[in-house]
C-alpha cells in the first residue's frame, strides 16, 4: 500500500483551523481542504476564532448552512496552541487522529483523504506536511521563492519538500489522538515555535514524527518587508525559548545564522576603520543577489529579484530575535 492508498475503513478525524482576521482566505481554504471524497460523516472541522473583526466568523457561519460538520469556537487566547487545545477537549471522541490546519493556506484536492492514508501507513504519532508558498504580489512572490530555496532556508525539509523522511518537528500535520491523550498538547505560553517545543516532547516521549513530502499545501507567505521581518524576528525568539526550557543545543545551520549577522556586522562596522573588511559583507550580498537573479529566471518572474530584500531580511532578523530572547532569558533568570 502507498502513501495515498488509504485503507477501506476510514477513521473518524476532526479537523482544526485557528483563525484570527482571515476573511481574505478563509473560506478559500475551506472549500479547498473538503473538496475531498472523505466521507462526511467521519469528519468535524473546527475552526477555532481568536475575535476575528473583518468578517471571518460572518463566513464561517454561511458556510456551516453547506457544511453542517463545521463547527466556530471561540479562543479567549488567541493564540495557535491553546486554539488546537480547545479543538482537542471539544473533538467528538471517536476522532483517530485530529489534524491541525492553516487558514492561510490553499490545499490540493483530496488533502485530507491523502493525509490519512499516510497516518495509516507510516506508523509516527504525528504525520506533517511540506509547504508549497504561494505568491500573489510582486514581493510575495519574491518571499515564495526566498522560502523555497536552500539558500533561504537551508536544508529545512518542511521547506524544501524534497523528501519523505522521520524529522525532529513539522510545521503542522495529523496528531494520533491516543498520543494526545497522555498530556502531549501545546504549551499555551508559547505564542510562536510552539510547534517545534511540542514535537521535541512527542519525541522524548517515544512518539515519532513523519514528513510526508507529497503532500504539499500552498501558503501565502508575508506580503510586505516589515511583515516579513517581525514574522522571523519572532521565529528567532520562539526556538531561543524552546532550546532554552528544553536545555537543547542549537544546530549548525541556526548556529550559522548567528555568526553571519557577527560576521556581517562587523564587516560593515569595522570597514569605516579598515575598508578591506567591506569584501566580507560585500560578499554575502553579492551571494544572495546571485541566488535571486537564478531564481528569476529559473522562474521567468522579474519580481523574484526582490528576493534579495527578503533573504537579506530573513537571515538578520532571526539570529536578532534569537539573541533578544536570551538575553531576555538570562535578565528573567
Amino acid at each position: 500500500m502507498n502513501a495515498f492508498s488509504p485503507s477501506a475503513e476510514l477513521p473518524f478525524i476532526s479537523v482544526v483551523l485557528p483563525t484570527f482576521n482571515e476573511a481574505a482566505y478563509i473560506e478559500d481554504c475551506l472549500r479547498t481542504l473538503l473538496d475531498d471524497p472523505y466521507p462526511r460523516d467521519r469528519l468535524e472541522v473546527f475552526v477555532v476564532d481568536g475575535g476575528s473583526t473583518d468578517g471571518t466568523r460572518e463566513i464561517v457561519a454561511r458556510l456551516r448552512g453547506e457544511f453542517p460538520f463545521l463547527r466556530l469556537l471561540d479562543n479567549p487566547k488567541r493564540l495557535q496552541g491553546p486554539a488546537f487545545n480547545l479543538a482537542y477537549q471539544a473533538a467528538d471522541r471517536r476522532a483517530a487522529w485530529i489534524v491541525r490546519c492553516d487558514a492561510h493556506a490553499r490545499y490540493p484536492q483530496g488533502f485530507l483523504t491523502r493525509c490519512i492514508a499516510a497516518c495509516q501507513t507510516r506508523g509516527a504519532d504525528v504525520v506533517t506536511y511540506a509547504d508549497a508558498p504561494i505568491g500573489l504580489g510582486c514581493f510575495q512572490k519574491a518571499v515564495a521563492f526566498a522560502q523555497n530555496s536552500p539558500i533561504g532556508v537551508g536544508q529545512s525539509l518542511y521547506r524544501l519538500g524534497t523528501r519523505s523522511a522521520f524529522v525532529d518537528h513539522g510545521k503542522h500535520g495529523a496528531f494520533l489522538r491516543a498520543t494526545l491523550d497522555k498530556g502531549l498538547l501545546y504549551d499555551e505560553s508559547f505564542a510562536i515555535n510552539e510547534d517545534v517545543e511540542l514535537s521535541h516532547r512527542i519525541w522524548q516521549s517515544g512518539g515519532k514524527v513523519w514528513l510526508e513530502h507529497e503532500l504539499k499545501v500552498g501558503y501565502y507567505p508575508r506580503h510586505s518587508l516589515r511583515g516579513l521581518i517581525r514574522q522571523y524576528y519572532l521565529y528567532g525568539r520562539g526556538r531561543a525559548r524552546t532550546l532554552m526550557k528544553h536545555g537543547m543545543t542549537m544546530k549548525p545551520r541556526q548556529g550559522a545564522t548567528i555568526a553571519l549577522l557577527a560576521v556581517n556586522l562587523a564587516s560593515l562596522v569595522g570597514g569605516f576603520f579598515w575598508a578591506p573588511l567591506w569584501l566580507a559583507l560585500a560578499a554575502y550580498l553579492a551571494a544572495i543577489a546571485a541566488g535571486s537573479v537564478a531564481g528569476a529566471v529559473q522562474r521567468r518572474d522579474p519580481c523574484v529579484l526582490l528576493a534579495f530584500v527578503a533573504l537579506a531580511a530573513m537571515h538578520h532578523a532571526w539570529p536578532v530575535g534569537f539573541i533578544a530572547e536570551r538575553l531576555a532569558g538570562r535578565s528573567r533568570r
